[in-house]
């Protein structure tokens, strides 16, 4: 069993936000501060394509040796950065922890300066024996705290139609969380059902279907099933809900006709799903059609259980899966080689930042990168321009999906080429 301290696997279910945690902890040793100290990573400073949430995530896990071994409690704040709190901690044990977060984001012009210079963004660190750092840090906590409380307010307030998902409403927590469930389980959502393709252009130009994936659109489920919560604000409590999604996915797709599917599909699961008896029912009732499914999981999914991966991994192909890891961003290749995995299909989000900003001797080593990981495994994701294809293609990738490929895969129809 995991250690309790372990934030992994102890997420913060109370609603209330880490900004308040962290200042009500400060003020419960702010009259005995002996061998307190704190961190700050910056980590909201980063730039957009380096601060999604899976790689936010994946940087607090360096933390967890800490947080099993000594007295440490690590806050995830709302716009990102991380606070590590410390008490008798040897600093060495924090430095290399903080080493590993900075080598994740090495190519971030955020960590260019160096450790414990002025010109160093990345972390500040306080020594809270001291009254003047106390201070300081307490102050910087206050407003940390307030700068998210605005922040939710004016998600709260939010109801722009053009939003991909509506932030507006009460948040989700544990009282709303089981009646929407229990409505999860006895609405139907076959036709909240979406599906986007996935191609290959070959070298003379034409194209092949991938997969298409196959997922339940989130917008349409909020209006349906709670249109006055925020199902998105609480990313812990929405893990949960999409382990019912995933089960109601299935039971629909069950019924599909594979006998005379042109193509394969995919389908976004969660590991837990995976292993659960309703996957072993939608299993039996496919039966040798499973060589037409390809199931997604997300990377943050499988570094929470590297064993349990593995596991499914091989549980699926044993019964004619593949399996596909989504969820990585170029800045993944700095952390592992994603090849390692051992998956059949590997999908890499693209994001407009990466034009003109990559020079090319970074994009040599990208290259070399997906080459190792194999870039006939590789699906380029969330296309939506020529350049990210063109950019693709520079890699070696040859597999694309996104509202430009849709374009492509149109006009590729229409010419009979696919």
């Amino acid at each position: 069993m995991a250690d309790a301290a372990n934030f992994t696997t102890v997420p913060n279910l109370s609603g209330t936000s880490e900004e308040t945690l962290l200042v009500g902890h400060l003020r419960r040793i702010q009259d005995h501060p002996v061998g307190q100290f704190s961190i700050h990573v910056h980590l909201s400073e980063l730039r957009p394509d380096n601060s999604q949430q899976n790689f936010i995530r994946i940087a607090a896990r360096a933390f967890e040796p800490l947080l099993a071994n000594f007295d440490a409690t690590l806050y995830v704040l709302s716009n990102h950065d991380l606070v590590l709190l410390c008490r008798d901690v040897p600093v060495d044990d924090v430095d290399q922890a903080v080493y590993k977060v900075r080598a994740l984001f090495s190519e971030d012009p955020l960590t260019f300066g160096d450790e414990g210079s002025f010109e160093d963004r990345f972390t500040t660190w306080y020594d809270l024996t001291q009254k003047a750092d106390f201070r300081a840090f307490m102050a910087e906590a206050i407003k940390l705290e307030e700068e998210a409380n605005k922040r939710q307010k004016l998600d709260s307030e939010d109801s722009a139609p053009a939003a991909s998902y509506s932030m507006a409403g009460k948040p989700l927590d544990p009282r709303n969380l089981a009646a929407i469930n229990q409505r999860m389980m006895e609405v139907n959502i076959s036709d909240l059902l979406r599906q986007q393709m996935a191609i290959t252009i070959r070298e003379d130009g034409k194209g092949s279907a991938l997969f298409r994936e196959h997922y339940v659109s989130m917008q349409d489920l909020q209006r349906r099933l709670a249109p006055n919560v925020n199902l998105f604000g609480n990313s812990w409590l929405f893990q949960y809900l999409t382990e019912t999604i995933d089960r109601r996915m299935l039971t629909v797709v069950a019924h599909f006709d594979f006998e005379s599917m042109p193509d394969s599909i995919s389908l976004n699961l969660n590991i837990s799903t995976v292993l659960s008896r309703e996957f072993q029912t939608f299993h039996r009732s496919i039966g040798h059609n499973a060589r037409k499914i390809v199931v997604e999981l997300q990377l943050i999914d499988v570094f929470a259980d590297l064993g349990m991966y593995a596991f499914a991994r091989d549980q699926l192909r044993e019964n004619g899966y593949r399996v596909l890891i989504d969820g990585l961003n170029p800045i993944s290749f700095q952390f592992f080689n994603p090849g390692l995995l051992d998956a059949d299909l590997i999908k890499l989000g693209w994001s407009k930042e990466f034009l003109g900003e990559v020079p090319k001797s970074r994009l040599d080593d990208m290259r070399v990168q997906v080459n190792l990981a194999g870039k006939n495994k590789m699906v380029l994701s969330r296309v939506d321009s020529e350049g990210a294809i063109l950019w693709g293609l520079q890699l070696g990738i040859h597999r694309f999906q996104g509202h430009y490929a849709d374009i492509i895969v149109e006009k590729m129809i229409a010419k009979g080429i696919i």
